[in-house]
């Protein structure tokens, strides 16, 4: 009776064991599937990450570019202020000796606006201006140059007044078309420092994501050799009590066998007793060992 209850309590390892066995060799599979997936995107986004970088420095090299591009034309435009003011001042000079209907008035007029300009021009020369106040400032002095227009109307013409003027005239409309080029290659600037911090960002993402991957990829590796350990110790234990079940079985039938094998001495012993006569079978069953026995039964 305790053999069939140990029996039993093989045969329900044994199962329990085939159990665990097929979960984990399903487990098995899944992370080998997961591992490759992780793998692939891991794979993509570092590709990715490759091309972002090469954007974020092609741009990078670019807004340098425009920026060295801007300050030699902020540089240029600094220039010919400083030449249009030395215009204007030999031009003021030549004014003073002109003989100007209500001279007095007109000199005031130009003399107050004269010297707006040139604190103006003075602080563009020699401040360390902000690239906004700087054009602020460029605006107001040609805001007062349009006044100044309208006082050199009254102004007595002479050749050398009109040669200053025209050349005073080329020289702001030059300031003029720098100053839309430097406003141009501003926005540009601020185009490309938004496209870098775009790219910035998304570097950034995709390094962060990266990281995440690896980490979840050294987790599932890490269970996916658990996995293969406890399959393995499960299948050696398997391998462990589907022996000792067969051991058991062939230790019961050899048991049954050998109390065949006693049933039938002891008919032959009483068949012996009462003088009959025995077959070579029975004298085999008498006289054989019970290894030999128990082996022909077999």
């Amino acid at each position: 009776m305790s053999q069939e209850l140990s029996e039993d309590t093989i045969i329900r390892r044994i199962e329990e064991l085939r159990g665990k066995l097929t979960e984990l060799r399903a487990e098995k599979d899944r992370l080998i599937s997961t591992i490759r997936e992780i793998k692939g995107r891991i794979a993509t986004y570092k590709a990715r990450l490759r091309d972002l970088r090469n954007e974020y420095n092609n741009t990078r090299n670019s807004l340098r570019s425009i920026l060295e591009e801007r300050r030699k034309l902020i540089d240029e435009r600094r220039k010919l202020v400083e030449e249009l003011r030395r215009k204007r001042g030999k031009l003021y000079d030549l004014l003073s000796s002109l003989d100007i209907k209500d001279g007095n008035r007109l000199r005031a007029g130009i003399g107050s606006i004269r010297a707006r300009i040139e604190r103006l021009e003075w602080r563009i020369i020699t401040e360390s201006l902000s690239l906004e106040e700087e054009n602020r400032l460029v605006k107001e002095i040609a805001r007062l140059e349009a006044e100044l227009e309208k006082l050199y109307e009254s102004v007595k013409k002479s050749n050398e007044l009109n040669e200053l003027r025209a050349e005073i005239t080329s020289i702001k409309i030059n300031i003029g078309d720098l100053s839309k080029k430097i406003e141009g290659m501003t926005q540009e600037v601020a185009r490309h420092s938004s496209k870098v911090d775009s790219l910035r960002n998304e570097i950034e993402k995709h390094r962060a994501e990266i990281a995440r991957l690896v980490e979840e990829l050294s987790s599932a590796v890490k269970r996916l050799l658990e996995v293969k350990e406890q399959i393995r110790s499960l299948s050696e234990e398997l391998r462990r009590t589907t022996e000792q079940l067969r051991e058991l079985r062939a230790s019961r039938s050899r048991q049954r066998t050998m109390e065949i094998i006693d049933r039938k001495k002891k008919e032959v012993e009483e068949k012996a007793k009462t003088s009959r006569r025995l077959s070579f079978h029975d004298a085999k069953i008498l006289y054989s060992s019970y290894e030999d026995l128990v082996e022909e039964e077999r």
